[in-house]
Parts: structure tokens; sequence; C-alpha cells
């Protein structure tokens, strides 16, 4: 019986992974074919215009909240309004469009740029510590020889 339920279970898993790969797939292409449409109806030119403006906005606003924590709601407001105030026609998917691919573009960089990564790493590090561990160990007397 606990043979079948683990066949079961197995397929079922492998079923869910199937199917998520794919919606994700499926998502991926929606927002490349949806950021197309958004080029396409500005025009390539008018739209390189808005998402450096954009970028410069949200490099604008980072700076403003950078001290603050959990400001995440704060920024967007501030994003939405002051991209408004230089873009007053921009609609509201225009506008979430700029800020998730900056968003996306920045946190891609920085995760790249391995700024994050740990100090120290387990594996990759463990000479350097039992190296400086034995030279700052302090040595045990010898007697002296005659």
């Amino acid at each position: 019986m606990e043979n079948i339920t683990s066949i079961i279970a197995q397929g079922v898993l492998s079923i869910a992974g199937a199917l998520a790969s794919y919606f994700i797939a499926v998502g991926v292409t929606y927002l490349k074919k949806k950021r197309e449409a958004l080029i396409n109806q500005l025009g390539v030119d008018q739209y390189n215009k808005d998402y450096k403006l954009a970028q410069d906005i949200f490099y604008v606003v980072e700076q403003q909240f950078k001290f603050i924590p959990a400001a995440g709601e704060q920024k967007r407001k501030e994003f939405d309004k002051l991209l408004v105030e230089k873009i007053p026609e921009i609609t509201q998917e225009e506008l979430n469009h700029f800020r998730e691919t900056i968003c996306g573009k920045v946190n891609a960089e920085v995760k790249n740029s391995g700024i994050l990564a740990p100090a120290f790493t387990e594996g990759k590090d463990i000479a350097d510590v039992a190296t400086a561990q034995s030279i700052t160990a302090p040595t045990e007397a010898q007697p002296a020889q005659k």
C-alpha cells in the first residue's frame, strides 16, 4: 500500500512540476509580448526616452528613501507621482511596466555583482581560516635541551 501511495505521490509531484514550468514559460512569454506591444504602441524612440526618464526617477527615489527600512510602498507611490509629473499622459500599466522592468534590472545587476554574497564561504574559505588559526594560535613552550 505504501509503494502505491509513494508512486501516486511522485506522479502527482511530477505533473505539478511540469505544470509549474509550463506556467512560468507562459508568463515569461506574456511579459515579453506585453513589452513588445508597449514599445510598438509608444514607438521605440519614445519608449527609450520614457524608460531613461523612469530610470533616472527610480534612482532619485532610491536615494530619497535609502535610510528608511521597508519603504517599498512609499517608494512606489513617490516613483509614480514623479513620473506622472514628467509624463502626464502615462497610464498605470506603463508606470507598472517601467517600475518592474527597472527593479528587475537593478536586482539582476546586484545579484550578478556578488556584492551581497556572504563574506565567508565554508568550502571556499576554510583553508584561510585554518591557516590564520595556526599562525595566531599560541605555541606550547618547548623544554630546553641540554
